[in-house]
C-alpha cells in the first residue's frame, strides 16, 4: 500500500540522515590568551544609554561623578549582565574609594584564615587589648564601617598578600590596591597574632608591608567595576560558577550578607524607591570622606518584580553629607528609571554550557576582503552573534549544530565575539572570545643553516 511505502521511505531517509558522517571538526581560532573578564567588560559596556536617558529626563550628573550599572538577566546556567556606564565611567580610579574597600579587606582576611584551616568564628588576638572573633571584627567593619576593625582585617590579611595574591588580575582585580590604614598607621606592617578555634591555636608571624607604587602616596585605589565585582560575587555566590566564587565558609558568607543587606543605610534607597514604586532589597557598602567623595555600590532587587541591578556611583562632596547622599539617591532614581523598562540588550556572562568552537577563514583583500565564521554549537538550532556587544546578522544553519556567518569588509585587529546558542525551549551554550581579524601570522621561518663548505 502507498501508506506503507511512504512510511518505509521516511524510515529510509531518517536512517540515511543518522548514518550521514558528521561534518569535519573545526579548528578553534580564538586568539590566545583570551581576555580577562574585566577587559571583556570594557569592550562591551554601553556608554550611550544612560547619558541619553539623563538628557531626556532633564537630569545632569554633578561634575566629576562616576557611574557603573548592570542589569542582571537570565543567562546560560547562571546570570548574565547588561553593562552600562555614565560620567567618568566604571573603570576610572580618579576618586577616593573610602570605606567601600572594607568589603575586599574583609574577604581577604576570611580567605586567609580559611587557608590556615579556620573560619570567621576564630578568635584573633593581636595583644591584650585587641582580641575578638574575626566574624565580629568583619561585622563592625561593614555594618557600622568601623575604621579600627577595618585596620584589623588589613593587618590579618597582610598588605603584601592582599595585593599580590588576593587582588590580582587573574582573580578579577587588576587595578585595586588596598594598603592604607584608616586610623593613621600609613601602610602598616602586620604584627604577630594568634588564631584560636575549637581547641586549635595558630601563631601567625609578623609580616612586613611593601607599599604599592601603582597607587600614589601609599593610598587605596579602586574602580567602581571592581568594587561591584566583590559585592556581586558575595551576594550571588550560589548562582555563580565555582571559578567566580570566593572561598568562604557558609556561616561566614551568611554573616557577610547579614551585614551588607541593610537597605536603610544605603544612599540609593530613596531614589530606588521612587523609581521602582516600592522599597527594594539592597545589599551594599557605602563610603565617604567629607571634602572628597561620597560613594555607594549595591545590588538592588525589586521586591515587586524580582528584577535585579548592580549600581555603583561616586560623587564629589556636594556641600555636606545630606546633599551628597541626596545626589547619590538621584543617580539611583534616574539609572533605574532608564534601565527598568529598557528592551533587552547585549548580556555578558562567563562561558557556559556545551563548548562552542569557532573557525575563522579570511578571503580577498582590501575592498573585497571577507571573513567566514564557522560555528560549532552541538544541540543548538539557532545562534545569536555579537561583536564588541553589537549584534551581527544571524548565522545560517549549515548542518546539525553547525552555523556559518559571512562578514563583508570585516574589522581589523582583535575584537570580542560573543555567541549564544539556543534551542526553541532553552539556551544551550554561551561563549565570548577574543578573535583576531588581522592577517594570519606569517609561518615560522626555518633556522638558518650554515653554508656548505
Amino acid at each position: 500500500p502507498e501508506t506503507a511505502g511512504a512510511a518505509a521511505d521516511a524510515a529510509d531517509a531518517a536512517g540515511a540522515a543518522e548514518a550521514a558522517p558528521p561534518p569535519p571538526s573545526l579548528r578553534d581560532d580564538a586568539a590566545r590568551p583570551d581576555w580577562r573578564w574585566d577587559r571583556k567588560a570594557r569592550r562591551v559596556v554601553d556608554r550611550v544609554t544612560l547619558p541619553a536617558a539623563f538628557r531626556r529626563a532633564g537630569y545632569t550628573l554633578p561634575d566629576r561623578t562616576f557611574v557603573y550599572a548592570a542589569r542582571i538577566v537570565a543567562g546560560v546556567e547562571g546570570p548574565a549582565y547588561e553593562l552600562y556606564q555614565a560620567g567618568g565611567g566604571a573603570f576610572s580610579t580618579d576618586f577616593w574609594p573610602a570605606s567601600t574597600v572594607k568589603l575586599l579587606a574583609a574577604l581577604a582576611a576570611l580567605e586567609y584564615v580559611r587557608e590556615l584551616g579556620f573560619t570567621g568564628a576564630a578568635r584573633v588576638t593581636f595583644d591584650l587589648q585587641t582580641s575578638d572573633s574575626l566574624r565580629a571584627i568583619v561585622d563592625r567593619a561593614l555594618r557600622v564601617s568601623s575604621n579600627s576593625d577595618y585596620d584589623l582585617t588589613l593587618l590579618l590579611a597582610g598588605i603584601d598578600r592582599l595585593n599580590r595574591e588576593f587582588l590580582t588580575p587573574e582573580r578579577g582585580f587588576p587595578t585595586t590596591v588596598i594598603q592604607r590604614s584608616y586610623t593613621g598607621l600609613g601602610v602598616p606592617d602586620s604584627p604577630a597574632c594568634t588564631l584560636e578555634q575549637l581547641g586549635r591555636t595558630r601563631l601567625v608571624p609578623a609580616r612586613r608591608a611593601t607599599p604599592d607604587d601603582h597607587c600614589p602616596d601609599g593610598g587605596n585605589c579602586a574602580t567602581l567595576f571592581e568594587l561591584a565585582e566583590a559585592l556581586r560575587r558575595v551576594v550571588l555566590h550560589d548562582e555563580l560558577p565555582p571559578a567566580e566564587r570566593f572561598d568562604l565558609d557558609d556561616d561566614d558568607r551568611a554573616a557577610l550578607l547579614d551585614a551588607l543587606c541593610v537597605a536603610d543605610s544605603s544612599p540609593f534607597l530613596d531614589g530606588a524607591t521612587r523609581a521602582l514604586g516600592t522599597p527594594p532589597r539592597i545589599c551594599h557598602k557605602t563610603g565617604s570622606v567629607g571634602g572628597r567623595d561620597f560613594l555607594d555600590h549595591a545590588l538592588i532587587e525589586s521586591t515587586a518584580s524580582g528584577e535585579r541591578w548592580i549600581l555603583a556611583a561616586s560623587v564629589p562632596d556636594q556641600g555636606g553629607a545630606t546633599a551628597s547622599r541626596t545626589a547619590l539617591g538621584q543617580i539611583a532614581e534616574h539609572v533605574l528609571r532608564a534601565l527598568r523598562d529598557r528592551p533587552a540588550g547585549f548580556a555578558l556572562q562567563p562561558d557556559a554550557g556545551t563548548p562552542i568552537a569557532v573557525q575563522l577563514d579570511r578571503s580577498g583583500r582590501c575592498r573585497s576582503a571577507a571573513a567566514l565564521l564557522t560555528i560549532d554549537a552541538p544541540g543548538a538550532t539557532t545562534v545569536a552573534a555579537f561583536l564588541d556587544g553589537r549584534p551581527l546578522d544571524d548565522p545560517s544553519p549549515a548542518g546539525p549544530g553547525r552555523f556559518t556567518l559571512r562578514l563583508e569588509h570585516p574589522p581589523r585587529d582583535d575584537h570580542l565575539l560573543a555567541l549564544r546558542a539556543e534551542r526553541p525551549d532553552h539556551p544551550v551554550a554561551y561563549r565570548s572570545l577574543r578573535i583576531s581579524f588581522g592577517p594570519p601570522a606569517p609561518p615560522a621561518r626555518s633556522p638558518a643553516r650554515d653554508p656548505a663548505p
